[in-house]
């Protein structure tokens, strides 16, 4: 299947964008320089100026749908660790964090039968609102400004490897767990505001589910929720 990527100087949302195209059968990556209205998980608004990285991708898998947002972590942390970053780690379902800061999110929207996936790293961002003091960004932690398309070509590169792979049955799940945080720690799980549930985080599967020891003793399998760390 051909793929193409568009990039665009500012959108509203780079998720909103490809959501037009999943009629047409066809694998792109939407990327743009600046977003007017950037979300991420349960439509939270997602913090999108100039010098971020606002990428997205449409796809249609066979296979493995909950697990994509793994290789799109995997893509990003993999890409880091080129440019010299250490310590980082993926705080499940979407964040990857760096020396124990938010770097990246990730969104995943499913549409028909196709998957959206969004990547926002933040890259050249010197300063962030006072409610995100746990955001970071590539140039505060090292200091220096990054190409916006080197990043683009690395991590769609990657992305596109891991994504072939998984359809093929050949990804190899070890790849990632040991960037996981939090296994064998208490957590609490906030399912919606009617839901949560406490216990210790026994491991993830290969489906992307979190499986959660509740206090009961029994495990249970999550695909979604907002994890607290409770130590």
């Amino acid at each position: 299947m051909e793929r193409v990527l568009l990039k665009f100087k500012q959108v509203t949302s780079t998720q909103d964008v490809l959501k037009r195209f999943v009629k047409n059968k066809k694998e792109i990556a939407v990327f743009a320089y600046g977003q007017t209205r950037g979300r991420g998980r349960q439509k939270r608004d997602w913090f999108s100026p100039s010098g971020g990285f606002y990428l997205s991708i449409l796809m249609f898998p066979e296979r493995y749908i909950n697990t994509i947002p793994l290789i799109a972590a995997l893509a990003v942390i993999e890409c880091l660790r080129d440019l010299q970053f250490t310590n980082l780690s993926i705080h499940w379902p979407n964040d990857v964090v760096l020396n124990n800061r938010k770097i990246c999110g990730i969104l995943c929207e499913r549409q028909d039968n196709a998957i959206i996936c969004g990547i926002g790293l933040n890259v050249n961002i010197k300063k962030f609102p006072a409610k995100l003091s746990q955001a970071t960004s590539l140039l505060l932690e090292s200091g220096r400004f990054y190409k916006l398309d080197d990043l683009l070509n690395k991590i769609l590169k990657r992305f596109w490897q891991f994504y072939e792979r998984l359809q093929t049955n050949e990804f190899k799940f070890a790849e990632i767990y040991h960037y996981v945080s939090g296994l064998g720690e208490p957590v609490e799980v906030k399912l919606s505001s009617k839901e949560t549930i406490k216990g210790i985080i026994h491991n993830i599967d290969e489906d992307w589910g979190l499986l959660v020891r509740t206090e009961d003793g029994l495990i249970r399998k999550i695909y979604y929720g907002d994890v607290i760390r409770l130590t």
